[in-house]
């Protein structure tokens, strides 16, 4: 776990975020992206956190990288699995 000190608040990396690492959809904007991050910042007042920030790259290799709050992310079924799924339940 990493931390780094700012004005009013601790960044510390979720390192066991259930995020990292997998392919999610942002439903809001439609975009598609792989969680490198997810940071946490934590007021040094309280010491409660203040906020979270997933950092995805993007699967359409873009090369456009963007945050977002890791609590409106989806993670996105291999096409693999989805289509099995639905040929089971027919």
């Amino acid at each position: 776990m990493s931390e780094t000190t700012g004005a009013n608040v601790w960044v510390t990396e979720d390192t066991g975020h259930r995020f990292l690492g997998q392919d999610v959809e942002q439903p809001a904007s439609g975009r598609r992206g792989t969680v490198g991050a997810v940071l946490i910042y934590v007021s040094r007042l309280t010491g409660r956190p203040v906020r979270k920030v997933a950092h995805m790259r993007p699967l359409d290799h873009s090369g456009r990288e963007w945050t977002a709050d890791p609590d409106t992310l989806q993670l996105r079924q291999p096409i693999a699995h989805s289509a099995q799924a639905s040929r089971t339940q027919v």
